[in-house]
């Protein structure tokens, strides 16, 4: 079975989906993606105070390079007239789009000759652009995904020389070197990577003296501007990735976010990928890892893997740097399954039916929000450019409840936020209450302030969802509405 496109349509496809993720999911897939690097920015481009930001950062143990970046683009962004901070944050997603494109397109190019079967290459490349979750992932600003970027785009340029097995000082080592501690730089894990592929270098390619030199200069280099974005971020000389080891592993901080077992991800990553075609794939893999144990991606993944599965605190997104390995092997072992197995009619039939449920659902994921909460915050965004100087009246039960859409890199300083308590016993003033003024509902709806009426503005879900409140299901589910003031 094999899609008849040719691989440019297959590569314009993919770089089309993943344009549409990269304008639609707004957002981040996890906390981490905004608060440890937008937020950064967005202290250094002087509009939060270091006490608004996570506690990370009075930890001085997050990186500096990733936030370094968020922030260049907004003064580029600035300075052409680009003050949207949405615009802006889709200019990165889209950026990381098309590296992430390029790099695995050319790692795809390359790891042909690991493959006998011509559908074998075919149905890897389809997985890295159209397996569900890939367009989506591709695009996130990410350190998982910059430091992956990074990681095999060195990685390729390491093995390509290493095919010629003259002992030279090459620039293509030393920018190797560079990406392959850049990649260090934006997270820290993927040292563990790096420890395996220093283990290949060691006993299966033995490069020479010249090219060790090359590949070290390039590492000294990102060295220097690891340390270099850490002290612009931090304002002194830090070493943030002792900090991050100190602080998660040796005082544990890491394991109040949850501990889980060894094996947590044998019977995690089924259930996030997608069941029961996650099952076959993550099979498939493993049967490519056997039968190409001295492959350089072997040497590189296994160690990843085996490193996140003794760590105590365990998320399916730590994985996600090694997908692009993930669709190699498992090609290989399908590759290696068929030539062992005679297909039966009732696989392709049951393939053919997973590839249709991962169309529709790869298609839900790159046309909603990564985090919804977000949708609320660029309704407000658009909101006020239209109502300058409004307010927003987020309602609470009481004043010590915390207020949400805390991502202050999308606020506007010409918004006002502030509480509207529900409970008898808490008195507002409504003498500065004005027409276009907004109400944010989180929980229930409640009746409108004395002398106004309320017209519902902004829903994530559409009206006719919204209509049916069967069950109350509306009660248990984050379903805020944002409602505007109208003087009677």
């Amino acid at each position: 079975m094999s899609l008849n496109l040719s691989d440019r349509t297959l590569l314009i496809l993919g770089a089309v989906l993943c344009s549409i993720a990269a304008w639609c999911t707004i957002g981040y897939h996890h906390p981490d993606e905004h608060f440890q690097i937008w937020e950064f920015a967005n202290y250094k481009l002087g509009n939060i105070q270091a006490s608004d930001l996570p506690w990370e950062f009075a930890a001085q143990m997050r990186p500096g390079l990733q936030p370094f970046l968020a922030y260049s683009l907004v003064v580029v962004a600035r300075a052409l007239g680009l003050d949207n901070p949405y615009v802006q944050v889709f200019l990165m997603r889209l950026l990381c789009g098309v590296a992430a494109l390029f790099i695995y397109w050319k790692w795809a190019e390359w790891l042909e000759r690991d493959l006998k079967n011509p559908d074998a290459a075919r149905w890897m490349r389809i997985g890295l652009l159209f397996f569900w979750l890939m367009p989506y992932l591709n695009v996130r600003f990410s350190s998982e995904n910059t430091s992956a970027i990074c990681f095999f785009g060195g990685l390729l340029l390491l093995v390509r020389e290493f095919e010629n097995p003259k002992n030279r000082f090459s620039w293509q080592i030393l920018l190797a070197g560079l990406l392959l501690g850049l990649s260090f730089f934006f997270r820290y894990q993927i040292a563990f990577a790096v420890i395996g592929l220093g283990a290949w270098l060691l006993f299966k390619s033995r490069p020479g003296m010249l090219q060790w030199t090359a590949l070290a200069t390039g590492a000294l280099i990102a060295l220097g501007l690891g340390f270099v974005s850490d002290f612009w971020l931090y304002g002194e000389w830090v070493c943030a990735p002792y900090n991050y080891f100190f602080s998660n592993i040796i005082e544990g901080k890491a394991a109040n976010f949850g501990i889980s077992p060894f094996w947590w991800y044998l019977t995690e990553m089924p259930i996030a990928l997608l069941p029961p075609m996650s099952v076959v794939l993550i099979l498939f893999c493993a049967l490519g890892i056997w039968y190409k144990p001295s492959h350089v991606l072997t040497w590189c993944l296994v160690p990843f893997v085996l490193a996140h599965s003794l760590v105590a605190h365990k998320e399916v997104r730590f994985l996600f740097p090694m997908a692009m390995p993930f669709f190699f092997f498992a090609a290989l072992g399908w590759e290696v399954f068929k030539e062992r197995f005679e297909l039966k009619n009732w696989m392709v039939k049951t393939f053919g039916v997973f590839l249709w449920v991962n169309g529709i659902v790869m298609l839900f994921r790159i046309f909603i929000p990564a985090k919804e909460i977000t949708a609320y915050n660029k309704f407000l965004w658009e909101w006020n450019n239209q109502h300058p100087e409004s307010t927003l009246y987020i309602v609470t039960s009481k004043p010590e409840a915390p207020l949400p859409l805390t991502m202050s890199f999308y606020n506007t300083p010409k918004q006002h936020r502030l509480g509207w308590h529900t409970d008898p016993q808490y008195k507002n003033d409504t003498t500065a209450l004005k027409s276009g003024d907004l109400m944010l509902f989180t929980t229930s709806y409640s009746p409108p302030p004395s002398g106004f009426q309320l017209e519902r503005v902004y829903a994530y879900y559409p009206e006719f969802i919204l209509s049916n409140n069967t069950n109350d299901w509306q009660g248990r589910s984050r379903v805020w509405s944002i409602y505007q003031l109208i003087k009677l």
